[in-house]
Order: C-alpha cells, then sequence, then structure tokens
C-alpha cells in the first residue's frame, strides 16, 4: 500500500505540473488571440475611416465641379448682358446670375468646412495608423516570443504523458478512475497529506483519532471521510514530531 500511496502522489505531482503547463499555454494562447483580435478590429475601424475620407473626398470633387459649372454660367449669362435690350428680359438674366452666385457662395462655404473637417478626419487616421503599426509590431513580437514557448510547452506536455503513463501501471483501474474523479472536483489536489494533528491538508478538517492511526499503519488506502481526497502520513515526520 505504501507503494501504491508513492505511485498515486507521484503521479499527482505529474498532473500538477501539467496542469501549470496548460494554464501557461493557455494564457499565452488567449493573449495572442486578444492581441489579434485588437489588431483585426483597429484594421476594421481604419478601414471604415478611409472609406469615410474617400467619399468626402468624393463629395468635395463634386461641389468643386458644381461650382466650377455654376461659374462657367456666371460668365455666360454675364456675356449675354450686353445683347439684351428688353428691361423684363434683363431682369430675369440677372436675377438667374444672382441666383448662381448666392448657390455658389453656399457651396464654397460648405466646401470650406469639409475641408477643416478633412484635414483634422486626416490627422486622426494618421494617428490611427501609427497606433496599427506599432500593434501590429507588438502582435509579430508577441507571436515570436510565444510560438518558442509554446513549442517548449508542448514538449513538456507530451512528457508529462509518457511520465503519467508510467505511474498509471502502478495504480489499479479502479483506484485510478477514483483518483481522476476527486482531481477534477478539487483542481488537481487528489492526495494530500494528514498533519501531526490530524487535519486534512486539503479541507483542513480533523479526522478521527482511529482513522489516524489507521493511517499511520500504510497498509491501506484511505480518503478523508469530509472532502474524499486520499489520504496519507508522513511517517518520518510524525515521528520527528513526536521525538521533538
Amino acid at each position: 500500500m505504501k507503494a501504491l500511496i508513492a505511485a498515486l502522489r507521484s503521479l499527482q505531482d505529474v498532473d500538477k505540473q501539467k496542469i501549470e503547463a496548460e494554464k501557461e499555454r493557455r494564457s499565452i494562447t488567449e493573449r495572442v488571440e486578444q492581441l489579434a483580435g485588437m489588431l483585426t478590429e483597429l484594421e476594421r475601424d481604419l478601414s471604415e475611416k478611409h472609406e469615410k475620407l474617400k467619399e468626402a473626398e468624393r463629395w468635395y470633387k463634386e461641389r468643386e465641379r458644381e461650382l466650377k459649372e455654376d461659374n462657367e454660367k456666371i460668365k455666360r449669362a454675364q456675356g449675354r448682358l450686353s445683347n439684351i435690350s428688353k428691361a423684363k428680359e434683363y431682369a430675369a438674366v440677372q436675377r438667374e446670375i444672382e441666383i448662381l452666385r448666392r448657390g455658389n457662395a453656399q457651396k464654397e462655404e460648405e466646401i470650406l468646412k469639409l475641408l477643416a473637417v478633412m484635414d483634422e478626419f486626416k490627422v486622426a487616421v494618421e494617428e490611427e495608423e501609427a497606433k496599427l503599426k506599432a500593434m501590429r509590431e507588438d502582435v509579430s513580437a508577441e507571436r515570436a516570443a510565444t510560438t518558442e514557448r509554446v513549442a517548449e510547452l508542448d514538449k513538456r506536455l507530451n512528457e508529462f504523458g509518457k511520465n503519467r503513463a508510467k505511474y498509471e501501471g502502478d495504480v489499479p483501474r479502479a483506484t485510478l478512475q477514483r483518483y481522476t474523479r476527486i482531481q477534477k472536483a478539487w483542481q488537481g489536489l487528489a492526495v494530500v497529506p494528514v498533519n501531526e494533528k490530524g487535519s486534512c491538508g486539503g479541507c483542513h478538517r480533523q479526522i478521527p483519532a482511529q482513522l489516524y492511526n489507521t493511517l499511520l499503519r500504510r497498509d491501506t488506502l484511505e480518503s478523508c471521510p469530509y472532502c474524499n481526497r486520499f489520504l496519507y502520513v508522513d511517517v518520518e515526520e510524525s515521528q520527528d514530531a513526536a521525538e521533538g
């Protein structure tokens, strides 16, 4: 039974290291995925801003074209004035010119406002492009740094699997199944010591004195009556404590 407890403890040591390695690997990959997600979001946002800027530029060119056409209309209308002799027709052409001028003044005001907004928007886009460049570098560096570490962890996890298989051979199947259930229930801690005061190393509750004496004999596999973990007593430590 002493050998079985030793095998279970060794198995647990391997599993604890495996759990820590898996936790680190998960943390690393999640960090890279989080950065990649932020990068994708920033790229999408910047792409939308570029599209808005293109749309504003198209609107600007359209207003410029309209303004140029209206100025040409004003010139042609002014040219017609010298050939008009009737007052009513003359007044109508003048009204046409005035309407075109007011329309042009409004277009010019809109264009100036748009240019001011576009200038501010371009500055914001440039800042986002710089931020995006820095983030791309960060993600690239993070991936380069973590790829090597993930490979190391994968190698260790593979070794843990081999080591676990060695210890599994020393544990009866029913005991191994029970160990696995307890380990999952208690986050990897299935085999715990009982201290010299008779407290379970898992739930820290006082076990019955009779159970403690049974554990000292080390001829049976016992469990905590409260948390169901496998129990063992380090006899050498208990003797040292008693002598002390």
